[in-house]
């Protein structure tokens, strides 16, 4: 792929890479666990380019809304893990008797479930309330002390319900292996104390994908086989959800440098691409990037400073100290851009990228950038 060829801004998706990582994380898993569903978030980039490849690859579809419940349908999943407190009635009934995996976020499901129609059957997940050791302040999610006992009880108490299985996702900062043994142990620990025999286990995600100094598949695999050891049986299947760990590498955002000025001594280099679409929580002080194509002997420039195309002041992509000179024309790549940036990339002054999929050493336009006319149509004009 030549990057010089590319319209800019853009994202460039590498299917081969996206495939690779979802078939790692499960051969990973298949090493220690005799069944197992990996399960894409799709929150994390909800984007059909990427959708299309995890489907076509076995994924499930792991969703939190109506809205991604009937996005992953309309996409073509047909195996998919419904989690969330904001369920609506309807699409949870749809969602039970689709015999989608169903995990219980609210007491309103519990009275949902109470008034399913009598002789029709459903197997639900209840989500656990997990504390973690670096955790600041109290997770929201979740079932915790006596209401988790009550809506144990109440589900059993359902003749046509069955409970078959625990949820346990927890976002943390570290991502760390220490995380997920306290996962491991918190569902060892809800099992024992109410008599479970899940017929799966949902670990959540939160998990590293390939970065450099982070842990990897084999790694979570295996601390997650030492912590659930003796409370899974011969067909309890370990549900995993993996957002992150799947999407992150196989995007890369590529810019072009627009104009170039000094402002108060700094070299100020202007591009097309934002914050907003690399960085949307504001937060990395630094990224992943690279400059393909410049030319050797290029001259260098003592201090230079990366902006965006917006009118805000701080979008500051980053500071080159003693780097190349950079020129107008010029390209920015910026890698491990896949999750939560398309799905976060607020509709302002520019609307979406467009998008290229790279995929057996050819590089096609999936999606061309949204302009005006896109952006009326979703409003119906």
């Amino acid at each position: 792929m030549n990057p010089e060829s590319l319209r800019t801004p853009c994202f460039v998706l590498d299917a081969d890479a996206l495939k690779a990582n979802y078939q790692g994380f499960a051969e990973a898993l298949g090493k220690r666990f005799r069944a197992l569903r990996v399960a894409y978030s799709v929150k994390t980039n909800a984007h059909p380019a990427v959708l299309a490849v995890l489907r076509e690859a076995g994924a499930a579809a792991e969703v939190v809304s109506d809205t991604e419940y009937r996005l992953a349908r309309a996409l073509g999943f047909d195996d998919i893990i419904f989690n969330g407190p904001i369920k609506g009635e309807a699409c949870f009934r749809e969602a039970l008797q689709a015999g989608s995996v169903v995990n219980i976020d609210s007491k309103r499901e519990l009275d949902w479930l109470a008034g399913m129609p009598a002789g029709h059957s459903v197997a639900v997940g209840l989500r656990v309330n997990v504390s973690l050791p670096e955790d600041e302040t109290f997770s929201r999610f979740g079932f915790d002390g006596p209401e988790l006992a009550a809506a144990v009880a109440r589900i059993r108490e359902m003749p046509h319900v069955r409970l078959a299985g625990i949820h346990l996702h927890r976002t943390s900062k570290s991502r760390s292996l220490d995380v997920y043994r306290t996962l491991a142990a918190k569902a060892s620990e809800v099992i024992r104390t109410f008599g479970l025999k899940p017929a799966y286990i949902d670990i959540g995600g939160g998990f590293f994908g390939s970065m450099p100094g982070k842990p990897g598949f084999d790694d979570y695999a295996a601390v997650l086989a030492e912590g659930l050891e003796g409370c899974l049986g011969e067909e309890t299947r370990l549900i995993v959800e993996p957002g992150n760990a799947l999407i992150a590498s196989p995007l890369t955002m590529y810019a072009s440098v627009l104009d170039t000025k000094r402002i108060a001594g700094e070299r100020v280099v202007v591009c097309d691409a934002s914050r907003n679409d690399i960085d949307p929580f504001f937060r990395k002080t630094d990224y992943f990037k690279f400059f393909p194509a410049l030319e050797e002997g290029r001259p260098r420039e003592n201090s230079q400073t990366v902006v965006g195309c917006t009118c805000l002041e701080n979008d500051r992509l980053f500071h080159l100290t003693d780097g190349p000179r950079l020129e107008t024309g010029d390209r920015i790549g910026f890698r491990f851009t896949g999750a939560y940036t398309m799905a976060l990339s607020p509709l302002f002054i520019r609307y979406f990228p467009r998008v290229y999929v790279l995929e057996d050493g050819a590089c096609r336009l999936a999606f061309e950038e949204w302009g005006a006319r896109q952006y009326l149509s979703a409003y119906g004009i």
